[in-house]
């Protein structure tokens, strides 16, 4: 029995993040995901906005830990998350804010599903994933005939 070193350890250059194939946009589970989400969104109030938000920094951060790619946690990531579930709790009416951490959790895995694709792929993946909850929203206010009332005075 012979020790034969590693052949693909000379050839990976210095340590650094495992170079993953590019994968195309994985279209049809992000437009699950967004009606899902805008779904959900019925029951948060205003609170959606805040939680997709949140669920898309949750999830390049985890998506960017589970790639091995440079982890900086930055003050930017620290706000938007503290402001986010904070906006949630408002603009949800704390119930509202509540339900909707399962549109943080939706919008986090959407972050997982796009992981291995282009930048570009990925920010079309988050604006597919928005203009549908915000399409679905809408369209079950209208199709229930509800009203929304603002008044600021």
């Amino acid at each position: 029995m012979t020790m034969q070193p590693d052949p693909g350890a000379a050839g990976r250059g210095p340590a650094g993040p495992a170079m993953v194939p590019v994968e195309k946009l994985n279209l049809p589970y992000h437009l699950v995901i967004g009606v899902a989400i805008g779904i959900v969104s019925i029951f948060t109030l205003f609170a959606w906005p805040f939680a997709i938000l949140t669920g898309i920094v949750i999830g390049k951060a985890n998506s960017d830990r589970r790639l091995g790619r440079a982890q900086k946690t930055s003050v930017v990531q620290l706000l938007a998350v503290t402001g986010g579930v904070l906006g949630m709790m408002v603009f949800g009416a704390v119930i509202g804010g509540l339900i909707g951490f399962l549109i943080v959790g939706l919008a986090a895995f959407s972050e997982r599903v796009a992981e291995d694709t282009r930048p570009v792929d990925q920010t079309m993946a988050r604006i597919v994933i928005t203009l549908l909850a915000v399409i679905v929203w809408f369209l079950v206010f209208v199709v229930a005939g509800l009203k929304i009332n603002l008044s600021l005075g």
